[in-house]
């Protein structure tokens, strides 16, 4: 396994283990780069879950700084506006989200890396009771919207990921945790919110296989107890991520196919006497293409994704298929333009009193577009 196989996974690793940032960090010394644009998505429900349609427009900017061989920065963040509409009529909600800053650095080079990452409280946080209905309308497992939380307060994560060649595999091993801070999420009250420490642990493995490479991937977290004006309210559970690809050429196309699971157990209301709320588990498989026209290249994708949940057990509770391209053309020598449209068709199972799903499915149809321009210096 070469030092840029190495490499590669480590980077993985370490961003696998913290919270997800727009823009990787630029690789040369001295290295700046900038992302921003606009990203819509739209659901249109039939009858039976009481909602219409779910729509959200996102402005997402993120900068990379490369300060020295060793020692990189990364803030990025988004602006949206979200609209929830139902036979009542529509509500909305807009703001700028939390902005995520992060830094890393190599302690040894392609083998172990330090990372920290400061989620800072610049999102909306305080909902009204109209608010909180579109908040939880895009806080989806099934239908992945460009933002799902506007705010969760100031935190603070630090992490340690370690990768060495054994056998030509790259083997890696990084781990995080999650300090969270308070926060006041309803309008009408002054009660502030903690949620529970995070630990997260990611064990990763990555082999060049000729022309191809062979990626797997699991992580586990764990979660202290959520305060609500200082009292024990929830208990979250456990999640395990499970995570494949394979990249591999087919004459002068790349082709990457892979496959996830999140399984996320049972949580327990405290506040209510320890009942539990539903065990969950998304399942995702697609396929995406690589097509290089010329200096432009065309990204088509294919997915599948299967949402269940329940109590005692799981049960089918949704699936989507969606169909997806991005087309990226450099513009003069510094600018990357990066359209993309996409498609959804799906349903959703109505849920019952006792929150597992009923045999009602409802569907549903989504469009998704995009322009992102990527520049750097």
């Amino acid at each position: 396994m070469s030092a840029r196989g190495t490499g590669l996974a480590l980077a993985a690793l370490a961003l696998g283990a913290l919270p997800r940032i727009a823009v990787a960090q630029a690789n040369a010394p001295g290295a700046v780069a900038a992302y921003a644009g606009v990203e819509a998505r739209g659901v249109n429900f039939a009858s039976g879950l009481g909602v219409k349609s779910v729509s959200e427009f996102a402005i997402p900017f993120a900068v990379t700084w490369s300060a020295s061989p060793r020692l990189a920065f990364d803030l990025g963040g988004r602006y949206a506006s979200a609209t929830r509409t139902d036979s009542l009529g529509s509500s909305s909600l807009a703001g700028l989200t939390d902005i995520q800053l992060r830094g890393v650095y190599q302690l040894v080079p392609d083998i172990a890396v330090f990372t920290v990452s400061a989620n800072l409280p610049t999102g909306k946080a305080r909902y009204t009771p109209d608010e909180l209905l579109v908040a939880g309308a895009i806080a989806s497992d099934l239908l992945p919207y460009p933002v799902a939380n506007f705010s969760s307060g100031f935190n603070l994560t630090s992490g340690v990921a370690l990768a060495v060649p054994v056998g030509g595999w790259a083997l890696g091993l990084a781990g995080s945790y999650r300090l969270n801070g308070n926060f006041t999420p309803l309008a009408d009250t002054s009660a502030s919110y903690k949620a529970g420490g995070e630990f997260r642990l990611r064990v990763g493995a990555d082999k060049i296989l000729g022309q191809s490479r062979l990626s797997l991937g699991f992580t586990y977290s764990s979660f202290g107890e959520d305060q609500f004006a200082s009292s024990p309210i929830f208990q979250s559970g456990r999640r395990y991520i499970t995570q494949l690809s394979w990249a591999f050429p087919i004459g002068n196309v790349g082709l990457t196919v892979y496959a996830w699971d999140l399984y996320r157990a049972a949580g327990s209301q405290l506040i209510s006497g320890g009942i539990l709320t539903p065990k969950r588990n998304v399942f995702t498989a697609g396929a995406a293409g690589s097509v290089q026209i010329g200096p432009s290249v065309l990204r088509p994708v294919i997915e599948f994704r299967s949402f269940t949940l329940g109590t005692s057990q799981l049960a089918g509770a949704g699936g989507l298929l969606s169909l997806a391209a991005r087309y990226e053309f450099p513009v003069g020598g510094r600018f990357t333009l990066l359209p993309s449209v996409g498609f959804d068709s799906g349903h959703e199972n109505v849920l019952a009193a006792d929150g597992n799903p009923s045999a009602q499915s409802v569907s549903l149809t989504g469009w998704r577009a995009g322009l992102m321009v990527r520049t750097h210096m």
